[in-house]
């Protein structure tokens, strides 16, 4: 049984000495990789200084092995990925950019580090924006190296350093006397990247930021002491947003007034960003609720208004059909076409365009606190766009408003509207104007347009 005993026990042992001689039989042995390999578009922006690339080298597996990386510009990098995908990548021009290390060293307690590629910002921002060149990089080392990830192309685009505060846009607040007191809203500005330094940007709210919306003249200004932008002005180091608040007492608006509104525009910056034309300003309108619009001289406009305009139409001013007045005539069934074959380029004081811009202009033969308009399109499928003006005198024009039934009815023949365009604020004109610029009918002689019924908006309240 002694015997037996020992021999069990050294049988034993023998057993637990060869798991220990075999513990790393099956570890992974390691490797040096790049950890984005393939072809990498590195972003910069212009922050006054050389912009630099970062291509991370890694080591992987058990082993705490130390690992000496080396990497070097290789041009067969280029021919083999363009061999494999298609494409025609070139190298960039030498001195364009540079190799700011050329050696990691991967130790047991470090696995990854950086190998960091310059590039000349003004020189590459002059490349087109779709430009091919890229820099081939390929890593090499007396450690084991995973050769699927061995290369990198690094393509450099260089971006503008832009400053947006938000997309371009309009939005109107309705309010009464039992609205709540104040009105708030959030106002962002933000940069792409970290901003390396503080930066203070400027919102004008004035008089003088209404020309930002192009025919501004009929913008009502809200009184300045009815609002205020609050919040620190500056855009924090290290930080890519400013958030501030805009702040309305609603108790200070005017009630004679229908809309009144508060321009707000990025309009500079300390840093001297790129400020994106597309996502500069915002436009608030404060309008005032429970108030209906009216259709002026509804239902007699043809008795009282007089044509004060009028560039082309289908047929003589006095024919039944087709003319001008049809646009105000209260009748759906009826419209104004503009002139399409050589029979109806009738001179009786009209030049007949045959072409964009149409124009029908009307004299309300009073003054009126303009708001809007409505237009009813004729059934059919001649859909237009263009844009109302108005006028005091019948000489000087603001733009107001824009429509677009081709965007609006996307070839849909059955809407004809009523659509409503509201203008960008009250205008007490008496003198109106439509301008058709886009049309989708046209014949081997003119292009045209029809309006089955044109109808103006205005408001009436108390001073």
């Amino acid at each position: 049984m002694r015997k037996l005993y020992i021999a069990i026990c050294t049988a034993l042992m023998l057993g637990t000495v060869a798991c220990e001689n075999n513990r790393d039989a099956n570890l992974t042995e390691p490797y040096v990789y790049i950890v984005k390999d393939g072809f990498q578009v590195a972003e910069f922006y212009d922050l006054d200084h050389e912009p630099t690339a970062v291509v991370n080298i890694h080591r992987s597996g058990y082993f705490a092995a130390d690992a000496v990386v080396n990497v070097a510009i290789d041009p067969i990098a280029i021919d083999e990925y363009n061999a494999a995908n298609g494409t025609s990548y070139q190298v960039l021009t030498e001195g364009t950019y540079w190799l700011v290390n050329q050696t990691v060293n991967l130790t047991s307690d470090i696995r990854t580090a950086p190998i960091k590629v310059g590039f000349d910002y003004d020189t590459i921002a002059a490349l087109p924006a779709d430009h091919n060149y890229v820099v081939p990089l390929r890593i090499s080392s007396e450690s084991n190296i995973n050769e699927s990830k061995s290369v990198v192309l690094v393509s450099p685009t260089m971006l503008p350093a832009e400053i947006f505060f938000m997309p371009n846009r309009q939005e109107t607040v309705k309010w009464s006397s039992s609205s709540a007191y104040v009105y708030e809203k959030k106002l962002t500005v933000t940069v792409p990247f970290n901003n390396p330094m503080d930066c203070n940007v400027t919102l004008d709210t004035s008089l003088a930021a209404f020309n930002r919306f192009g025919d501004g003249s009929y913008l009502k200004a809200c009184p300045q002491d009815a609002f205020e932008i609050v919040g620190e002005p500056v855009l924090l180091a290290g930080e890519s947003e400013l958030e501030l608040t805009l702040r309305v007492d609603l108790s200070k608006l005017p009630t004679n007034t229908y809309r009144c509104s508060i321009p707000i525009v990025l309009t500079a910056n300390s840093e001297n960003y790129v400020i994106n034309a597309d996502n500069q300003f915002m436009l608030i309108h404060l309008q005032q609720d429970g108030v209906v619009p009216t259709i002026v001289d509804a239902g007699d406009r043809r008795n009282k208004w007089s044509l004060w305009e009028c560039n082309s139409t289908h047929g003589n001013t006095t024919a039944t059909n087709n003319n001008y007045v049809h646009m105000i005539d209260g009748d759906v069934s009826t419209y104004w076409h503009s002139g399409y074959n050589t029979s109806s380029f009738i001179a009786e004081n009209i030049s007949c365009s045959k072409e964009n811009p149409y124009i029908v202009a009307w004299n309300l033969e009073a003054e009126h606190n303009l708001v809007g308009v409505e237009i009813t399109r004729r059934n059919y499928q001649d859909f237009i766009a263009g844009y109302i003006q108005v006028s005091a005198d019948g000489y000087d024009w603001y733009r107001v408003a824009s429509f677009d039934h081709i965007a609006q009815c996307g070839g849909d023949k059955a809407m004809v509207g009523p659509f409503t365009y509201e203008f960008t604020g009250d205008a007490n004109v008496q003198y109106v104007r439509v301008c058709v610029t886009n049309c989708t009918r046209n014949t081997t002689v003119a292009q045209y347009a029809n309006i089955a019924e044109f109808n103006v908006l205005e408001v009436k309240l108390a001073d």
